[in-house]
């Protein structure tokens, strides 16, 4: 089994039905891609001995046979020496044997554990050393120690972490993983260490998110199977900071169960481990973190003109997720996210806005952020975001479970609630406490691991694509009929498209059609409005006449009031914020950005801006002289974002706002913007 063909059976086999055009959407595949896959796992089902997966008219027929090989996790017994390990993956399996040596390294030791040929080899072996420098290591040979790590014994556990989670994160990657281990014959070693951390766990009250947990034991079973540990290195600062925290003696315990000779260095290391893989934080313990959940909300606020509802809400959710990415910060912990590219795709403005927030984050540990941690944050404020644009949901009761922490979680329950907005979710719950509940007590569930229950279950990611979205719905509103309002399969309306019409973009064309069919407040979502579609001739103006700051802010509204964007009341509202909360809407150099909450007035999204030539004193104050007044309208959380961007974008670059500022109409105006666009 290769990892490209067991990721395409295993998407085939994770469906009721399923299409060739959605699989090689959900796949990103060409038709030459496809076959290749497609015959390839076929030969691999023939190998051993399970019937072939069959099409008939675009649709897939998978056998049970194949569906309960998949379930069952069969490749862990009947692999061999038959796992064809990825060209990207080769480099992330080097390595970790390498860490892990117990013996003198030859390239002829890579060409066994990979089956591959020595040229092939030899060029992974290049590859490794080229990730090595990314880490400030060194992969070294010499003639009589072969091959070897050079550098700080903290950067290469660095560099295994992420190897590790970077496999754990792919098609078979736990399977190349204990192939690894067993390459040193080193099982028993692996199995010894997981019960021993299993015991102790049950013994003591930590919560750890599921999938950081598993990330944790090979961390630390591989740290168990290297023979040579140089010195781990801990400035006194990072030293006292893990002393400091409440889960430290535990991490002293675990320590010494593991490692009974290695002293107090390997209790630091263990308690970062510990520490970046909890679930759920004591605010009491962390006060400074908490204080600093509250100034990453309060910038989110600020950067998205958004007035945060249930503010304390945030700040909790954002807290627990927060204290693990701070002590990965801190140490230098890699966090591999899978869906970084997708949430930078699907929530490109959020993910803007969010990372301009995390700057205090940024300034307080002095480490800059990666894309993955950003991906999480923006994750965790989509799905609040969501969770608080939901209508009242029906009786219909589920269940939410969700090992892939905070975040994750948040974002999925926003997803699920947008697409079953007649289902009542419950707060997430973990498989042990599933376990506990009376199934009289809900409907069904939705699950990221394997669950069993009397009620159905329903296998989901974390973050939907839209190929699962569709056939989630389809699959929950046949068992939940009372669910379906609409009674339309999208499949069937794109075999419809398919047959009259050249289609374009398919993708963007199916993504489109179950936002409409399915998703609620699809016309305020759907529509996000680029800059120069508000900023029009209608909607800029400029003024020589000395103003109030009053009077700017209505005069700077009239064109929203005119086109019944927003209602007079909105205007009031923007300058009411203004009298209660001070000078917040002056963003720096001269520029304020006046507005309310949406529902103190607007109608749909919309933007004004006025120039001032004599600049208006906001709330009479020298310190706060304006002379450009952009006035927003937002009908929620989402439609006004991609705007919003490109104006921030564009008033933060000085050439172009002197640019601005210095033009004389309103085409000029919308040319810069355009510019921006392009």
């Amino acid at each position: 089994m290769d990892q490209k063909s067991y990721e395409f059976l295993e998407r085939i086999t994770q469906y009721q039905q399923i299409t060739k055009p959605e699989i090689m959407m959900e796949l990103n595949l060409t038709e030459r891609q496809f076959q290749y896959l497609f015959e390839k796992t076929n030969s691999s089902l023939s190998i051993i001995q399970l019937p072939p997966v069959e099409m008939n008219n675009l649709m897939f027929r998978v056998d049970d046979q194949i569906k309960s090989f998949i379930k069952k996790e069969a490749p862990l017994s009947v692999k061999g020496n038959d796992l064809i390990v990825s060209e990207q993956d080769r480099p992330l399996m080097i390595y970790l044997y390498t860490f892990i040596r117990q013996e003198v390294i030859s390239s002829y030791h890579y060409q066994l554990v990979l089956n591959v040929s020595k040229n092939t080899a030899l060029t992974d072996v290049k590859k490794v050393r080229e990730l090595c420098v990314e880490w400030n290591l060194k992969l070294d040979y010499q003639r009589m120690d072969g091959y070897f790590l050079k550098g700080s014994e903290m950067d290469k556990r660095r560099l295994a972490i992420y190897c590790i989670d970077t496999l754990l994160s792919k098609p078979l990657g736990k399977e190349i993983i204990i192939s690894t281990i067993k390459a040193w014959e080193l099982e028993s070693l692996m199995m010894e260490t997981t019960a021993q951390i299993e015991n102790f766990l049950q013994t003591k009250p930590l919560r750890l998110v599921r999938s950081r947990k598993v990330e944790m034991m090979y961390h630390l079973i591989f740290v168990k199977m290297r023979q040579k540990n140089d010195q781990l290195h801990f400035e006194d600062h990072e030293t006292l900071l893990l002393e400091e925290q409440d889960m430290f003696h535990d991490a002293a315990e675990l320590a010494a169960i593991l490692f009974p000779e290695a002293g107090e260095q390997e209790t630091y290391f263990v308690a970062i481990q510990l520490l970046t893989s909890q679930e759920e934080m004591n605010p009491q313990v962390h006060l400074t973190l908490q204080k600093l959940a509250e100034e990453i909300v309060d910038e989110f606020e600020r950067n998205t003109l958004l007035p945060i509802r249930h503010k304390a809400y945030l700040v909790k959710s954002l807290f627990n997720h927060l204290v693990p990415t701070y002590f990965r910060l801190t140490f230098g912990i890699p966090l591999i996210n899978p869906m970084t590219d997708k949430i930078k795709e699907d929530y490109h403005e959020l993910f803007q806005f969010v990372e301009k927030s995390l700057h205090p984050l940024t300034d307080w540990t002095g480490k800059g952020i990666s894309e993955a941690e950003i991906g999480y944050f923006t994750l965790h404020f989509g799905g609040y975001l969501e969770k608080f644009n939901e209508d009242e949901p029906d009786k219909i009761s589920a269940l939410i479970v969700c090992s892939n922490g905070v975040s994750s979680s948040v974002m999925l329950r926003s997803q699920l609630i947008e697409l079953f907005p007649g289902i009542d979710f419950s707060r997430i719950h973990t498989t042990d406490h599933v376990q506990k509940l009376s199934p009289s007590s809900y409907d069904l569930i939705f699950s990221t691991v394997p669950i069993t229950s009397v009620k159905p279950v329903y296998r989901v990611k974390p973050l939907l694509s839209i190929v699962e979205k569709t056939h989630l719905i389809q699959e929950v509103t046949s068992a939940f009929p009372q669910l379906n309002k609409r009674n339309i399969d999208i499949e069937q309306v794109m075999d419809i498209v398919r047959r009259h019409a050249d289609i374009k973009n398919e993708k963007k064309l199916i993504s489109e059609l179950v936002e409409l069919m399915y998703m609620k407040n699809t016309a305020k979502r759907w529509r996000k409005p680029m800059l120069s579609e508000l900023l029009t001739e209608e909607t800029i103006q400029f003024t020589d006449e000395p103003l109030d700051w009053k009077t700017a802010i209505k005069k700077a509204a009239e064109p929203l009031v005119t086109s019944d964007t927003v209602e007079p009341r909105y205007v009031d509202a923007m300058i009411h914020n203004v009298e209660e909360a001070g000078a917040y809407i002056h963003i720096g150099k001269g520029i304020a950005i006046p507005h309310a909450r949406p529902d103190a007035g607007v109608n749909e999204v919309g933007m004004s801006f006025l120039r001032t030539r004599q600049p208006v004193k906001l709330l009479d104050q020298d310190e706060h002289q304006i002379d450009v007044f952009v006035c927003l309208a937002a009908v929620d959380s989402e439609a006004h974002l991609k705007a919003l961007a490109h104006l921030t974008k564009l008033l933060g670059n000085d050439e172009a706002l002197n640019t601005l500022k210095n033009a004389d109409s309103a085409e000029q105006i919308i040319n810069i913007i355009k510019e921006g666009e392009e």
